[in-house]
């Protein structure tokens, strides 16, 4: 599969890489005139380099070639001890790591602190240097940590191939010149996402934390659907839960037992975060006001996890599906200047995620059937009935592309892997992909197209798919990818539809396409929103991320 083009690393994306792939170690070399602290650190390597292995009260050490490639240059040690301006900004960029909803002791924080204060009252030689690996091992975790996320995607969930890719080695000098600058703290916020959305994640997770330590909000007993003008016992548990998230004005959490018009407008706020139909309030309104604030903490912290997988591709121009939320929409320049309905794959056909690059669009595609849908739907529906192939508008040909008449194919005798024919339907109202698909080779056989399916559009869920991305109105669309308003306006587009004739349209350079899975967002009104999570996704990534760190040994950018 080609890999999609490669993009300049950052200095310190790079070392990070290079430093933590295990691999041979450079030799320790003593030095006549070597410190006591040195010393300590030779011994170290060259148990190091004899077993492989380096632990820290009982902790194994992550960045063993790291460490083995730094000493005695350059580690967060001078002879003396470790540089306390360092290790400050060090143990600061760790405790503000819970910002980004990592956990600070994955970075040893506690342990780093008592190991310094013991040390302050009780020098120790070993101890400094255990104290010393450890600061590095913090760093290295920490750096990686913050530039590709703490959790491996692919590991997790095999429909996801969206990692990053970095090549190359000497990472110890790139670190040299990472623990030479001016402010290691600053630099270890510069390896985060820089991206709003990044951001606009970080303050939802410190403002739902404050909800949190507040004490949350209590759960609201189910009952009948309510209306304005009702009164009901359940109304002052329902104001304060609206209160405490800032959808209802914290004065009108007053007790009253009144559905009145300030509440309904409170509580359609509420639906509208949570993708619910406005209307009145009832049992999924209630389920979702029910939810733990705990729970929407960790979604948040799963949300931060995936932007920091991707938003290192993000281009300024790209089309952007989001399975969640069932959308699609075209970024130009950075701007959001498209965006309509989508349709995902149902939940055992799951769409993947992953960035490619769209090469053509066809309109009035054919549609040739693919192996997934010819073995659970085309090959059995012909098998009970051979007259289905012809009544479905379908074209059956032979290895040599010379059609064959359906009724004189014995289907019976075949399954999905043996079948001798192709399958493929001519352009009409009828051919699934519609008036057009974009093409974007993968391994998953995913494309984006039109639908004959249009009521699908008015359904709040919609993974309804064999696991392609259906478009609403996607001619519009077509218009903004190819961008070429002289030759191919939108109304150029359409007369080309309605001709009957095909047409393929290839793209020179190719348009960026990532298929994103995000289960929380923020809204043009700038209000956090929460999506349903559908392929039920996020506990997976939350269990790795509530897990022990685990450093990835390849990392790849779209398909291999």
């Amino acid at each position: 599969m080609r890999a999609l083009r490669q993009r300049k690393p950052t200095l310190f994306a790079f070392l990070i890489y290079a430093a933590l792939t295990l691999g041979a170690f450079a030799s320790s070399v003593a030095h006549a005139d070597e410190s006591a602290t040195q010393r300590q650190l030779r011994h170290r390597m060259e148990a190091l380099q004899a077993s492989g292995r380096l632990t820290v009260d009982g902790v194994r050490i992550t960045a063993v070639r790291l460490i083995a490639e730094l000493y005695p240059q350059s580690t967060l040690s001078s002879q003396s001890g470790p540089i306390p301006k360092k290790v400050d900004e060090l143990l600061r960029a760790i405790t503000d790591i819970r910002d980004d909803g990592l956990d600070p002791q994955d970075y040893y924080l506690d342990r780093l602190k008592t190991l310094r204060e013991e040390l302050a009252t009780h020098p120790d030689v070993g101890r400094q240097v255990d104290l010393d690996i450890l600061l590095t091992d913090a760093l290295a975790r920490l750096a990686y940590n913050a530039f590709y996320g703490k959790v491996d995607p692919e590991r997790i969930d095999r429909n996801i191939n969206i990692t990053q890719t970095w090549t190359g080695a000497k990472g110890a000098a790139r670190v040299r010149e990472f623990l030479a600058s001016k402010s290691l703290y600053q630099q270890i916020e510069e390896l985060k996402p820089r991206r709003p959305k990044y951001d606009q994640f970080r303050k939802a997770l410190a403002r739902y934390r404050r909800y949190e330590e507040a004490g949350g909000w209590g759960k609201i007993p189910k009952g009948k659907v309510l209306s304005v003008g009702r009164s009901d016992p359940r109304m002052p548990a329902i104001r304060h839960r609206l209160a405490v998230t800032e959808d209802l004005p914290a004065q009108l959490d007053n007790g009253d037992k009144l559905y009145d018009a300030d509440l309904e407008k409170a509580v359609h706020h509420f639906q509208k975060r949570h993708r619910l139909p406005p209307g009145d309030l009832g049992t999924k309104t209630i389920v979702a006001m029910n939810v733990p604030v705990k729970q929407r903490v960790d979604q948040i912290r799963v949300n931060l996890e995936r932007a920091r997988w991707i938003t290192q591709l993000v281009e300024p121009t790209q089309v952007v599906v989001n399975i969640a939320a069932f959308e699609i929409y075209f970024l130009k320049d950075g701007k959001r200047v498209w965006q309509n309905e989508a349709q995902v794959g149902k939940t055992y056909t799951q769409t993947p995620l992953f960035v490619d690059e769209i090469d053509y669009l066809v309109l009035n595609p054919t549609w040739t059937v693919p192996p997934g849908v010819l073995k659970d739907s085309v090959l059995p529906a012909a098998k009970k009935d051979p007259r289905y192939i012809e009544q479905r508008g379908l074209r059956v040909f032979d290895s040599s592309g010379k059609e064959v008449p359906a009724r004189s194919v014995n289907w019976k005798r075949y399954t999905a892997s043996t079948l001798p024919y192709t399958l493929r339907q001519d352009p009409g109202p009828n051919n699934p992909l519609g008036t057009v698909k974009f093409i974007f080779p993968n391994r998953h056989s995913v494309l984006l197209h039109d639908t004959p399916n249009q009521l699908g559009y008015d359904r709040r869920l919609r993974a309804m798919s064999w696991g392609c991305i259906h478009v609403q109105d996607p001619l519009e669309l077509a218009a903004w990818i190819i961008d070429d308003p002289k030759t191919w306006s939108l109304e150029a587009v359409e007369a080309q539809v309605n001709s009957k004739k095909t047409k393929t349209i290839h793209l020179d350079p190719p348009m960026r396409v990532s298929l994103y899975y995000w289960t929380v967002d923020v809204g043009k009104d700038g209000a956090l929103q929460f999506l349903p999570d559908t392929y039920q996704r996020d506990r997976r990534v939350l269990r790795a991320l509530n897990g022990p760190v685990k450093i990835r040994k390849t990392h790849r950018r779209g398909d291999e």
